[in-house]
């Protein structure tokens, strides 16, 4: 079903050819589009231009412009941008399963360019009657033209411009959606591969972000192409996940996700006591066998401690805070973490937070300081956390 949304003017003031000849042109516009409904907006003086459009209708079509054919759209105040958007935009919802064509050529100024905002945002066909004016300026009729705006260039720059907000906001799937609404652009498939590139880097599917990455060739992309290279080619992988993992969490603040935040940033705290005993005492603590332990530790009574903790095949996994239990035992001075008052209360409460054992939520004042925690602690085992950090921060479109 086709509809046919059209401003009506008044030709007030203008004498009886000026409305004929508006009414003329509008009912060219009518008479080409073929319309199964025709929708008028305008004023209450504009339903004499619509009674004259009846009138040539009847002339020229041998039969009445029946009342089922067309709707009257009253708009009381015509020069009130808010009252005209509202009309047609509610028109605009009720027929949104329909086809909707828009022809501005008459009305106020506020009328005709709120009708192109409407045509534009709502990605709607334009249309304009034209002509060969005479000395009164009035369109001889017969010499209509309908010419239609072409608008794909302000659709697909409103439509990137709105992609870019979404992706440095990191609403990817909002992104890829205004992507999609772009008509004519060379360069949407690389951002439509740079969207999905950090959608897949934000998830932590880091391979594959980097394989999309190094299609694109833009230089905003290059200090991340250089983290995520680093990162794949590593031999201790946490060296990069935990710049990357602070990151994360940071974004997640800035989104106001903090419960998410704090997730991210106790893995963070875990994730450093595990890469000092890989990288510092080659031991893996999720998998921790019994002989490499008796090896690293003397004293008997440590000893007794450890050998509770092993399975029947004789391995030990340890949680956080055994992790940083045993840096203390080995005499490693990042192991005094643990003894650390304001983390502890910091974990406390994320241990509270409805992600992890309880009912509260946390807070952004807990966030950001738990936040600058993990970063201090970070710190303690990677002498290049704030070049990672840089270099591994998302880049803005």
């Amino acid at each position: 079903m086709r509809i046919l949304f059209i401003t009506v003017g008044t030709g007030v003031g203008k004498g009886e050819e000026k409305i004929k000849s508006l009414a003329h042109g509008i009912l060219s516009s009518i008479l080409q589009h073929n319309p199964d409904k025709v929708v008028f907006f305008g004023s209450e003086e504009s339903k004499k231009t619509v009674e004259e459009i009846k009138k040539q209708y009847l002339e020229k079509e041998g039969k009445e412009f029946h009342k089922k054919k067309y709707e009257f759209v009253k708009i009381d105040d015509i020069d009130d941008f808010s009252d005209c958007y509202e009309k047609m935009e509610n028109r605009i919802k009720e027929y949104k399963k329909e086809e909707i064509i828009i022809d501005y050529t008459s009305g106020t100024k506020t009328m005709t360019t709120t009708a192109a905002i409407i045509a534009m945002l709502y990605q709607k066909k334009l249309f304009l009657t034209s002509g060969k004016r005479g000395e009164n300026g009035i369109v001889a009729p017969g010499t209509e033209e309908i010419k239609q705006q072409n608008l794909y260039l302000a659709y697909d720059k409103y439509s990137l411009e709105k992609a870019k907000e979404a992706f440095n906001s990191y609403r990817y799937e909002d992104a890829k959606n205004y992507l999609k609404q772009i008509v004519a652009m060379k360069e949407r498939k690389d951002y439509e591969e740079i969207v999905e590139a950090y959608s897949l880097w934000d998830k932590f599917e880091h391979e594959k972000a980097r394989e999309k990455m190094e299609k694109i060739k833009m230089d905003i992309l290059n200090k991340n192409k250089s983290f995520l290279g680093r990162l794949s080619k590593a031999k201790v992988r946490e060296e990069f996940l935990i710049p990357d993992l602070l990151n994360n969490a940071y974004r997640r603040i800035e989104e106001g996700k903090y419960d998410d935040a704090v997730a991210r940033l106790y893995r963070v705290i875990e994730m450093v006591a595990q890469y000092r005993l890989k990288a510092e005492h080659e031991l893996n603590p999720s998998e921790i066998k019994w002989g490499d332990l008796e090896i690293k530790l003397k004293e008997q009574k440590i000893m007794e401690k450890y050998e509770k903790k092993k399975d029947e095949k004789g391995i030990i996994r340890l949680s956080l805070n055994e992790c940083y239990d045993l840096l203390k035992d080995l005499k490693d001075e990042v192991g005094k973490v643990a003894e650390d008052k304001e983390l502890k209360d910091l974990l406390k409460k994320r241990n509270f937070s409805i992600l992890a054992h309880g009912i509260e939520p946390v807070s952004i004042e807990d966030a950001n300081r738990l936040f600058n925690k993990a970063k201090e602690i970070a710190k303690k085992v990677l002498k290049n956390l704030d070049e990672y950090m840089e270099i591994s921060e998302f880049s803005k479109l």
